[in-house]
């Protein structure tokens, strides 16, 4: 009995000290500047408004293609123009050298009527705000 309950102590422990790192890293990711960015582009698709979206977008990426162009992108991926909530759950410093500008990696959930998928994006800081370079859905990069 005494080795029943030591196992199932242990259990509970290390099941309680993966909920609170899990718990640490989902509250960095929801405070981080980078996170906000994906926020509000993901808040933009849902209210259709392209042009700020687009805004949301690195300078390549908003020389390379219109306000409509981007609608169209997003139309490609019904996940991402469907969606009714995301949730960004990771955060994660990306490795650059010195002097170059900072970049994140930010992760989560769509959750719309399909269904959940995946959700990952790029971003990098130019002037003290932070711009996506990269949008991916279940792995199908926002064009």
């Amino acid at each position: 009995m005494g080795r029943l309950l030591g196992i199932g102590c242990g259990f509970l422990g290390f099941s309680s000290f993966c909920l609170v790192g899990l718990s640490i890293s989902a509250i960095l990711a929801l405070f981080s500047a980078p996170t906000d960015a994906a926020t509000g582009f993901l808040g933009d698709v849902r209210d259709d408004d392209w042009a700020a979206a687009r805004l949301r977008m690195s300078a390549e990426y908003q020389r390379e293609h219109s306000d409509a162009e981007v609608a169209s992108n997003v139309a490609r991926i019904p996940e991402l123009e469907t969606h009714a909530i995301a949730i960004l759950t990771s955060y994660e410093d990306v490795d650059v050298d010195e002097g170059a500008a900072r970049r994140a990696r930010v992760e989560g959930t769509l959750y719309g009527p399909d269904g959940e998928a995946p959700i990952a994006f790029e971003l990098s800081e130019v002037s003290g705000y932070w711009y996506v370079d990269l949008v991916a859905v279940e792995g199908r990069r926002l064009e």
